[in-house]
Order: C-alpha cells, then sequence, then structure tokens
C-alpha cells in the first residue's frame, strides 16, 4: 500500500508488427480503464518476498477521477488515506497521528496512473502488452522503458471489463498483489468521501514533501 500511496508516483520496441501490438494492446487498455469517473471496491493486499508472504491488508477503496481517492485499511491495522486533490492525509488510528503532505500533481506513480486511467502517461513509461484475452478476461503487462523505474513489471488483470489484480513487481524482487472484490463502476460518492478532517485528539505532522 505504501507503494500505492506513494507515489499516489510508473514496456517492447523494434519490429513494425511488434510496434503495432503495443499501441493495439494500448488502446485496449485504455477503454477498460477509462470506462468510468468513480470507482469504488474491497480489497485484499499482500506481498511476497523471497517466497515469504505477508499477512494480508483488507479494506476498501474509492476513487473519483482526475486525482481523488479513499483507502481504508481495516485488517490487520487500521488506517486512512486520503488524497483530496491539494494534500495526501495518512491517519493511523492506533497512533492517534495524521500525516499531511501535499500532493504532487506530477507524480509518476504507476498504480496512480493505472487508476485514474491516464494512459497516454503509462505508454510514455511503459511497454504495454496483451498477454492473455478471452471473452471475459484480459491480462496486460507493463515493463518499465527507464531501468531505474521503482518498479520492474506490472500485471493487470480484468474480468468483465473490470480491474480485479494488480501486481507490482520492485527492483529488490518483491511482488505486490492487490485483488479487488464488489467493484463499481461510476457509483455515487459525495464530495465528503474525499475530504478530511482532524481528529480532535490526533497529532498533526506536516511534511513538506520536499
Amino acid at each position: 500500500m505504501k507503494q500505492l500511496v506513494r507515489a499516489v508516483t510508473l514496456s517492447c520496441a523494434c519490429l513494425l508488427s511488434t510496434l503495432s501490438q503495443a499501441a493495439d494492446a494500448a488502446d485496449s487498455l485504455q477503454q477498460l480503464l477509462q470506462g468510468y469517473r468513480t470507482f469504488s471496491a474491497d480489497f485484499e493486499q499482500y506481498s511476497v518476498t523471497d517466497g515469504q508472504r505477508t499477512e494480508a491488508s483488507r479494506g476498501s477503496l474509492e476513487l473519483r477521477k482526475p486525482n481523488l481517492f479513499r483507502w481504508t485499511s481495516e485488517e490487520p491495522f487500521p488506517q486512512v488515506i486520503v488524497n483530496d486533490g491539494t494534500y495526501l492525509w495518512i491517519y493511523d488510528p492506533d497512533l492517534l497521528q495524521v500525516t499531511r503532505k501535499p500532493f504532487d500533481r506530477n507524480n509518476n506513480s504507476a498504480p496512480a496512473l493505472i487508476l485514474n486511467g491516464q494512459i497516454d502517461r503509462l505508454d510514455d513509461d511503459f511497454s504495454i502488452s496483451l498477454v492473455r484475452e478471452t471473452d471475459s478476461e484480459a491480462l496486460y503487462e507493463l515493463l518499465p522503458k527507464d531501468e531505474q523505474s521503482t518498479f520492474t513489471r506490472i500485471r493487470l488483470f480484468f474480468q468483465q471489463q473490470q480491474v480485479s489484480e494488480l501486481m507490482l513487481q520492485d527492483s529488490l524482487g518483491q511482488r505486490t498483489t492487490i485483488r479487488f472484490f464488489n467493484q463499481q463502476q461510476n457509483p455515487e460518492l459525495p464530495a465528503e468521501r474525499f475530504s478530511f478532517e482532524v481528529p480532535k485528539d490526533a497529532d498533526l505532522i506536516i511534511d513538506p514533501g520536499v
């Protein structure tokens, strides 16, 4: 999740036939990612490092394009992350602590670009290929064009034209998988879902984001 928040920052070249396939893959991915303005889902997230799987975290996601989201982790530890378009708020109830940092609109975080459907920027940073497709499923792979990229591989899995799984592999070999359930496209999400008020009993830490 830290990678998802940080960021809230993102692969084939050579033969003409390969370029054509990459363009087709980018176009079809764009259609899937731009099919909604708002999105909500429950999620399960876990990471695997050296064959060891971490304890899964579970919660919910609410998103409104282009830059608003609310990520609520309920277990094993509660945490709320809100992007109101100006600031990123991270609230840890167990610590009674809130961290506020400026939101960077130029953030190139792959997860943020994916969920916001910013396919043009994704296509600049990644080679996009369609690995597998059936009538009801599609699997895309994104490989970075920059060797210094945070992620070495990203996979997006769609079922019934809705994103159901996001896999991110970093340069250290850690794989983070986020699975989505109970997805809704274009639900009614009131504006207050993307605002945050610091609880009276919580400490506020201001991160200048420099």
